[in-house]
């Protein structure tokens, strides 16, 4: 398919669905969470992407809506659907986590399970992320944000031998379960779990490193971190053509446009020799 849309375009684009972005409420919390067969369930799918988005008490409203419209312009990108479009089925599929903490705060899926194909697909998508109620809450559980994405890869109603967790934030795991333990189940269920540390002037120096020990693992899992909330539009983009691509930052960027590989991805190793953290990976609040 040939891409038409451009930079003004594009920029419209969000300008509208951010005006249809209205009182839509989030689809489900932690407790109540059920999956709901969209269209075309069956259907193979290259990847299965949980968007795992922070939304704790750090992170104000103004830095909120640059995250928004940052996961919006990825999807509406050129990279990211040419990426899409180069996999062997032509097509990922999309559902979205929110979270600070199941204890303290808010956990839920504001967006089910969808396929994004093309550009049509990848506006619907962003139409119905933006519409969705943007909640906030006290604490950053990583480790109830990876229990909710494994819930939710659970329900997939897609088939697809990649699933990858996405998560992104700007702190440590500060409440619920210790997440080195929540991450060892989600690697030994086969999902590769990347992350997209925010680092600023607010946050440890070493951010990058804490998600490096404490939080990915997974066949070609990988950290690329956001300078600022300001550049988190640049980073996600990037972040999903390797992603859909199956590759790491390492790897040549002109090779990124690859088509995914149509085969079972591998089960990881216990990560016996996995980086550590100093002071370990759980801050808890109280």
């Amino acid at each position: 398919m040939t891409w038409t849309i451009n930079n003004s375009l594009r920029a419209a684009t969000l300008v509208t669905l951010f005006a249809l972005a209205g009182a839509a409420s989030s689809l489900a919390g932690v407790a109540d969470f059920e999956a709901i067969a969209p269209q075309g369930a069956g259907q193979e799918v290259d990847v299965a992407l949980v968007l795992t988005v922070d939304v704790s008490g750090s992170i104000d409203y103004g830095e909120a809506e640059l995250q928004r419209k940052g996961i919006a312009e990825a999807f509406l990108s050129r990279e990211v659907v040419q990426a899409i479009q180069s996999g062997s089925r032509g097509q990922i599929a999309v559902s979205v986590v929110y979270f600070s903490s199941r204890d303290y705060g808010v956990m839920s899926v504001p967006v089910n399970w969808t396929i994004v194909r093309d550009q049509q697909s990848a506006q619907e998508f962003v139409s119905r992320f933006l519409g969705a109620q943007r909640q906030r809450g006290i604490g950053t559980s990583i480790s109830d944000a990876l229990a909710l994405s494994q819930r939710t890869l659970a329900a997939l109603p897609y088939r697809t031998t990649k699933q990858v967790i996405d998560i992104s934030g700007d702190g440590v795991n500060n409440a619920g379960r210790p997440v080195l333990q929540v991450r060892e189940e989600v690697l030994a269920k086969g999902i590769t779990i990347n992350a997209l540390p925010i680092m600023d002037d607010t946050t440890p120096d070493d951010l990058d490193r804490y998600f490096q020990a404490c939080v990915i693992g997974g066949p070609a899992a990988f950290v690329l971190p956001a300078k600022g909330f300001t550049d988190f539009a640049r980073a996600m983009r990037r972040k999903l053509v390797l992603e859909i691509s199956g590759l790491t930052p390492e790897e040549s960027a002109d090779s990124l446009l690859v088509k995914v590989a149509a085969v079972p991805q591998p089960r990881p190793a216990p990560r016996a020799n996995a980086p550590s953290y100093p002071g370990g990976c759980d801050f808890p609040m109280f």
